[in-house]
């Protein structure tokens, strides 16, 4: 409920805050990140803040979209690329079919519909694994937790609305989008995730591209593995 007070919050109040922010975040990678550690906060919105209203408003503008959850049918019991937990769902459907007497299409589709709301609520759940993962690369640099925290949380804002406007346009060319078409963002994404680096945690070239490719694989991994954990969890306690 907090969350969703938060959101609206930052739809009413519309400030000179919010354009610094938005500014700050798209065109100029790590900087958000940079004036936080620094202490310079006034001016620019709280990480916990942009966070929650990237995440409603990808909430309001595409609500039935399934970036944040696995397909029930990609969890079918083989290691993979979409079944890194590797879950075998067939089962636990057949018994909530059983159990409620539907069809294991409509158990599909209850799934569907209540994964398409958790998978949303929970995003933020990302970001503590993401930060240690962080901390491990960079603790020369900065030793405090905190300070990679508020890094993802400004990287992974960046990337809720980058995934947001790049879903919205492909919409308008094709009904599905196959995993393929998720490469440019991924691409876009990986640039950011360099500068941003460079910015906050300062180190040569070929240093930053490494430890930035780690990041960006890390993450990568932690979305795969929170999209099968949402369709699992939401299976079983269905």
């Amino acid at each position: 409920m907090k969350f969703l007070e938060h959101g609206i919050d930052m739809f009413i109040h519309f400030d000179s805050k919010f354009f610094k922010t938005f500014k700050k975040l798209f065109f100029h990678p790590g900087m958000l990140t940079k004036y936080y550690i620094s202490g310079s906060r006034v001016l620019y919105m709280k990480p916990v803040q942009l966070f929650v209203f990237a995440s409603v408003l990808f909430y309001f503008l595409l609500p039935s979209a399934n970036a944040y959850f696995s397909a029930v049918e990609e969890l079918n019991g083989k290691f993979g690329v979409g079944n890194m937990i590797h879950y075998n769902a067939d089962n636990k459907i057949i018994e909530k079919s059983i159990e409620y007497h539907a069809s294991k299409e409509r158990v599909v589709h209850s799934v569907y519909v209540q994964a398409i709301h958790s998978s949303k609520l929970f995003l933020f759940s990302i970001l503590p694994f993401w930060a240690f993962i962080l901390f491990a690369l960079f603790s020369k640099s900065n030793k405090f937790y905190v300070s990679h925290v508020v890094f993802s949380i400004h990287c992974f804002s960046f990337f809720i609305l980058m995934h947001m406007i790049y879903l919205s346009v492909l919409s308008w060319f094709m009904n599905s989008e196959p995993l393929s078409y998720l490469i440019p963002l991924f691409f876009v994404f990986a640039l950011y995730v360099f500068f941003a680096v460079r910015k906050v945690y300062p180190s040569g070239i070929i240093v930053a591209l490494m430890k930035s490719l780690v990041v960006c694989f890390s993450f990568l991994i932690l979305l795969e593995l929170y999209r099968e954990c949402i369709t699992t969890l939401t299976l079983i306690f269905l």
